[in-house]
């Protein structure tokens, strides 16, 4: 139904949230697939996980865009959900976006009103960006004509530059996070892209294989349960 597109560069530790949030949807009938190109690191499961898909790039995508359009090739579901490796699913994502597909079909784009904001693993509030857990069509996808290189604003362009029709729904699919003292792309702003390789690769020092164990370091579900309950009282 739908697969999960997660971009990676050169942190197994913060990737190994995002498959566990993927793993608790227990979903059979969803994938998801890691796209990891950073030539010189090479991530395995220590488990086999049948609907997870590791993909080890031997080159480095000239923009996130390109390697964005690699992870579409790669899907083998209609449905395709963007979740960078520094956020994660909500506890029911992928069952609620499904729901909302199929009681509002034809529509190119799919995406929640919002996200859960974390601060350095703490829950903060609710809030909302571009992404909030969007999700293309293929249909959609196959249809843009002229692809941009770029790693800034890809998202708005994506989602809002092509005369898709999108639908929005109120459950929150995703956990958007900030700080845990790592890169943040959309934080450099629209810089020169060999500029933004610099910086990311100056901050990030992975080298060799990796054996990814799939877990949580923080309740990040019972964390949204007590805050919102405490709100509503």
């Amino acid at each position: 139904m739908i697969s999960v597109i997660t971009l990676t560069y050169k942190r197994h530790h913060i990737l190994e949230e995002a498959i566990e949030s993927f793993l608790r949807q227990n979903r059979d009938d969803c994938e998801m697939i890691v796209i990891n190109d950073a030539p010189n690191v090479k991530y395995k499961s220590l488990y086999p996980y049948p609907n997870v898909r590791i993909i080890n790039c031997p080159h480095r995508f000239g923009s996130i865009i390109e390697k964005l359009r690699f992870g579409f090739t790669a899907a083998k579901h209609k449905y395709m959900y963007r979740l960078d490796d520094d956020d994660l699913l909500t506890e029911f994502a992928l069952r609620d976006s499904i729901k909302a597909i199929e009681e509002n079909p034809g529509y190119d784009v799919y995406r929640s009103k919002g996200h859960y904001f974390f601060s350095n693993n703490e829950y903060g509030d609710r809030g909302s960006s571009i992404n909030n857990g969007n999700i293309y069509t293929k249909e959609y996808i196959h249809s843009i004509q002229e692809w941009k290189n770029k790693s800034f604003g890809e998202d708005n362009w994506l989602t809002f530059f092509h005369d898709g029709k999108v639908h929005e729904y109120d459950a929150m699919s995703m956990i958007y996070r900030w700080g845990m003292y790592t890169y943040h792309i959309s934080g450099m702003g629209d810089v020169d892209q060999r500029e933004m390789f610099e910086r990311v690769d100056k901050d990030m020092n992975e080298d060799g294989e990796y054996i990814l164990v799939p877990k949580f370091i923080e309740n990040y579900y019972e964390q949204i349960r007590t805050k919102d309950k405490l709100a509503a009282v």
